[in-house]
């Protein structure tokens, strides 16, 4: 398998298998400790965890070389087409979304962005956009050139599709978050920006498999993943009912900051703009320095940088050296977290923790979180 498509089979499989979502796999992630070890388990492993009922299981358990020849074709035509597989516990996975409930355990991407780079941007509005909003647009663009944040969108017709195009403009890399398959582009009119996307330092990206239509329900599960991958949400013009108000609903549900362009009262396209700022639910934005004020952009941090300490002369294995960095990288962590993300068995991992609590390395903390000691840290 080249490295290119950095998942196996049995990943793929637990990806493809109907009515296991982010939820249920992450849980199966965690008590298993694999996504082979899953498809080892016996009906009955399966069944003495919480939201496994027989459907599920049988899912798993049975006509399983037909799932693995389905995952396998899969990743075949993933690589084919020049699109990246990045598993839950890949590196390159995007870490502001493995922080939400519902994260997918699987992304498909097509493009080399960084998706944890600092500062993104999601900028979000009616297909039926007026020439109000594409000013405002290209003024904010140009202003945020200064900062090099990623824009995020979503390729529909109006707001989402000029905020592609006048990133490309800026030179901005910009990423477009699809309700289907990446193998085809919806709509196809704006296959050509997809394709300028790509090219300068841009991605596509989905959670879906490769030939999933863009089918309605499929909308507002895109939505959440554009939320998510957001430090900030700009609703430019809509409705007071649309996409773009459940992707500031997700926005606020995740904490992440939204914005909104005040329009004329009487525009139904400024509706659900004026509503979110008079609800509270959404700073005004008037240019870009509302955004760096808020988000301190501007601000370069005083606070000396914080070393670790070497790990070399201590007498630790290696998983526990993991959960260390681990901790070190995130200040806190929680049990479940670090079992899923560092690929340690749930039972393995009470054993390393107890050890470094034993060994005066970490603290034990209300909830199942853990952080490091701070003798751990140089400064």
């Amino acid at each position: 398998m080249s490295s290119f498509v950095r998942v196996n089979i049995y990943e793929m499989a637990l990806h493809l298998i109907e009515g296991v979502g982010g939820v249920t796999a992450r849980n199966l992630l965690i008590h298993f400790g694999s996504a082979e070890n899953i498809f080892k388990a016996k009906k009955h492993q399966l069944l003495q965890l919480q939201g496994i009922g027989s459907k599920v299981s049988q899912s798993i358990t049975e006509n399983q070389s037909q799932l693995f020849e389905k995952a396998e074709k899969e990743i075949k035509d993933a690589e084919k087409n020049g699109i990246q597989i990045l598993f839950f516990s890949d590196e390159a996975y995007p870490k502001r979304l493995k922080y939400i409930d519902d994260a997918p355990i699987l992304l498909y991407k097509k493009g080399n962005t960084d998706l944890n780079q600092d500062k993104t941007i999601a900028i979000v509005g009616t297909r039926q956009s007026t020439q109000y909003g594409k000013n405002f647009i290209e003024q904010l663009l140009l202003e945020l050139k200064a900062y090099k944040p990623i824009i995020i969108s979503g390729m529909a017709y109006g707001i989402d599709i000029i905020a592609h195009k006048e990133s490309l403009k800026n030179e901005l890399a910009t990423v477009g978050v699809l309700a289907n398959g990446l193998d085809t582009m919806y709509p196809s009119s704006h296959q050509n920006t997809a394709e300028q996307m790509v090219i300068h330092q841009g991605s596509l990206i989905s959670e879906f498999p490769l030939g999933t239509r863009p089918d309605a329900p499929r909308f507002p599960a895109r939505n959440r993943i554009t939320a998510a991958l957001s430090d900030v949400v700009i609703v430019v013009e809509s409705m007071k009912k649309g996409g773009a108000m459940i992707t500031a609903q997700y926005a606020n549900d995740y904490n992440r900051e939204v914005f909104a362009l005040p329009g004329n009262i009487g525009l139904t396209t400024s509706e659900g703009c004026n509503h979110l700022i008079k609800t509270h639910q959404a700073h005004l934005i008037t240019s870009a320095e509302d955004i760096a004020y808020i988000m301190n952009w501007e601000k370069i941090s005083d606070t000396p940088s914080k070393k670790i300490l070497s790990l070399n002369n201590l007498e630790l294995s290696e998983s526990e050296i993991s959960v260390i960095k681990y901790l070190f990288e995130k200040e806190e962590a929680s049990l479940d977290e670090m079992c899923l993300l560092l690929n340690i068995p749930l039972n393995q991992m009470a054993v390393i923790l107890l050890n470094l609590e034993m060994q005066d390395f970490i603290n034990a903390l209300p909830g199942k979180r853990f952080n490091l000691k701070t003798k751990l840290f140089i400064r």
